[in-house]
């Protein structure tokens, strides 16, 4: 069995919803753990850490499992997320916005946090997280 991790800090939340949206794309069944796991690099029957991954991902409600199938897909909350993501163009205004002007960015990102939706707040909160660990 392998050594890799699937912690919050080893991938993002929206990395694997991406890569679970474009597996399960044609027919929105859903993909068991094992295909997951081998999409993200995880070894042959090494499962487990991304087993878990998902298990707290769908305590936030940003994937959805099916316990007669035992497949995983992305929830409605984290598919609106996912979707944002490939139709992003306002990103490049935030990329080209200078430092100093951020600080009020993250004053909206953080009433935002604060006012909505559960699962975009939890997914803001990880992103934060991932985003300023130490490397």
């Amino acid at each position: 069995m392998g050594d890799k991790r699937a912690s919050l800090y080893d991938f993002r939340d929206l990395d694997i919803l991406l890569r679970l949206r474009e597996a399960v794309n044609g027919d929105g069944k859903g993909i068991p753990v094992a295909e997951l796991a081998n999409l993200l690099g995880f070894e042959e029957g090494d499962n487990r850490p991304m087993a878990i991954r998902l298990a707290w991902m769908r305590h936030y409600g940003m994937v959805a499992y099916d316990e007669k199938e035992k497949l995983w897909s992305v929830s409605p909350g984290g598919d609106r997320v996912s979707q944002a993501h490939i139709k992003a163009p306002a990103l490049k205004a935030v990329e080209a916005m200078p430092d100093e002007a951020a600080v009020e960015l993250m004053a909206h990102v953080t009433s935002r946090y604060q006012r909505g939706e559960p699962m975009i707040a939890a997914m803001l909160r990880r992103e934060f997280l991932y985003g300023t660990k130490r490397r």
